[in-house]
């Protein structure tokens, strides 16, 4: 087992989309190494497809993020150290980031926590015992901010052990997660879901108090302490629990005595076991290392040296390799993708591979992502009101297999920049963000927008946007700055008057005047702050 553990410092958690495998859902990007960098690999990836990772550069590692969005940026987030256990293990939707470092001129680790600007924050606590090479590790962090890993902390007078710990949001407080039934058992806690649920491997005592036997088990803990999960066959199988989803679906590696003790990539479901197969039955050296919502898993078929990334799909016991459900593209002859580390919920699958541009012939291994053939929208378009001749504006952000393109409807019919039909004038038809200047009845409706990239295509849940009268001041709401605006035409009165303000927005009913009828109404909206 302690060649599927190291291989745990590597890996955190995944998604996947299912198609038609005849069809590429996927196009490969390589993530740009730092510069001086040699090699690198992508370790952790959210939502809104921004991945973390590692470069080395002189036999130290530096950790970078990188934002696959258009327009993206790679950012260098600085050295970690020469360790393997030294990484960006974990990173939320909000862009909070936590990893494992060694600081300056001292052998001690530490775990950090790294805000959305790039301010490091040092969440290893006083109650840590600090000792050289992994005491303190912080690998996996959910969208409340809590953080799973690895602190050392006293279990006796005179001695000490690695426990799988929580940290609060922020890492104000950390806690061991005790209960591994024997004392002073080491334990790590590699994932921690949206639920608070932690999972990892710890030494249990399956013996007896006076005849013990300890093995490393994996186990899921919530509130009410440690849960070996389930084996194939015996109590004396050892595993670790690598990821775990949202919804508490688990994946990892597994021993099968009754497999003459082999080590198998396992997903368990509802708490069962179920072995994963590698691309051509049994292969030495595969692992299970992210699990999503769909309990779609990916990792690697076989070893590091001849492995390859694949994906089980829905809990499907044959993997499918990722590069055959890739984009075809031109590549370097010794073109690899070796191990897929995580799948976020968003779609995106990074690890490291090789050869992945056509130039890079090097060998050396290269951060990657997967960005889904349809795009993912990561920000909605939001449904509005607007007032008579406003100029509102919507907005989509999307991630995908670019170059992204986009086209803006109002009710199924794809929008033209310029003046329109009813006087408006339309700007951006064709871009993230549309802009309607002079907005007016005719201009109300729902509107979308298709979003088609290299391989695929998908359009944002419609949203309605419609004129709101009551909001003469155009400031969003119906409040005193509209009063006196209604006033003034109250006291015009006649809509054809030529100074009544152009297209009578006051006039609520519709009768050519603006009377007593339309400041009962004014006074409704008044009350409703909002237009419906």
């Amino acid at each position: 087992m302690r060649g599927c553990r190291s291989i745990a410092f590597a890996c955190s958690a995944l998604v996947a989309v299912v198609a038609a495998q005849a069809d590429p859902i996927y196009r490969v990007m390589a993530v740009p190494l730092l510069p001086g960098a040699t090699s690198g690999e992508a370790l952790a990836v959210n939502n809104k497809g921004v991945v973390v990772g590692r470069c080395l550069i002189d036999g130290v590692y530096y950790g970078f993020s990188y934002d696959a969005s258009p327009n993206g940026s790679l950012v260098d987030l600085g050295v970690l150290g020469p360790g393997e256990q030294h990484g960006l293990w974990g990173i939320n939707d909000d862009g909070w980031v936590v990893g494992t470092v060694q600081i300056q001129s001292s052998p001690l680790d530490r775990a950090v926590l790294i805000a959305p600007s790039g301010t490091r924050i040092d969440i290893t606590r006083a109650t840590t015992v600090e000792a050289p090479m992994g005491s303190v590790q912080a690998r996996s962090i959910n969208s409340l901010g809590s953080v799973a890993g690895i602190s050392t902390f006293d279990c006796s007078f005179t001695q000490s052990t690695d426990y799988g710990s929580r940290w609060s949001p922020g890492g104000f407080f950390v806690t061991p997660l005790l209960g591994s039934n024997y004392e002073c058992a080491p334990s790590a806690a590699f994932a921690i879901n949206d639920a608070g649920t932690l999972v990892g491997s710890a030494r249990m005592n399956v013996g007896t108090f006076t005849d013990p036997v300890l093995v490393d088990r994996p186990f899921m803990c919530d509130d009410d302490g440690q849960v070996p999960l389930e084996t194939f066959s015996s109590g004396l199988e050892s595993g670790t629990a690598l990821a775990i989803s949202n919804q508490g679906d688990v994946c990892g590696v597994a021993q099968d005595l009754s497999d003459s003790g082999r080590v198998h990539p396992v997903v368990w479901i509802g708490g069962d076991i179920i072995r994963l197969d590698g691309l051509a039955g049994f292969a030495e050296g595969s692992c299970a290392l992210g699990v999503n919502g769909q309990v779609d898993v990916v990792g690697r078929s076989g070893d590091e040296i001849t492995g390859e990334a694949v994906v089980w799909l829905s809990g499907a016991a044959q993997p499918e390799s990722l590069a055959a459900l890739a984009q075809p593209a031109a590549h370097a002859p010794n073109y690899r993708l070796e191990t897929a580390t995580a799948i976020s919920d968003g779609g995106f699958i990074v690890g490291r591979g090789v050869g992945i541009e056509p130039e890079d012939i090097s060998g050396n291994t290269v951060p990657f992502i997967l960005l889904p053939c349809e795009p993912v929208i990561i920000q909605r378009p939001i449904g509005q009101t607007s007032c008579l001749f406003g100029a509102p504006a919507l907005t989509v952000r999307a991630v995908g297999a670019g170059p992204l393109t986009y086209q803006w409807r109002r009710n199924g019919v794809p929008l033209e920049n310029g003046p329109q039909a009813g006087g408006s004038v339309v700007s951006g038809a064709l871009t993230r963000t549309i802009l309607v200047s002079g907005f007016g009845y005719t201009d109300e409706g729902d509107y979308d927008v298709v979003i088609s990239g290299s391989c695929g295509t998908t359009i944002t849940p419609v949203v309605n946007m419609h004129v709101c009268r009551a909001d003469l001041s155009c400031d969003g709401i119906v409040s005193d700055s509209d009063f006196p605006i209604f006033v003034a035409a109250y006291e015009i009165l006649d809509c054809a008057d030529p100074a009544m303000p152009v297209g009578c927005a006051a006039d609520f009913n519709d009768d050519g005047v603006v009377d007593d009828e339309d400041f009962v109404l004014f006074v409704q909206a008044y009350e409703a702050l909002f237009c419906p």
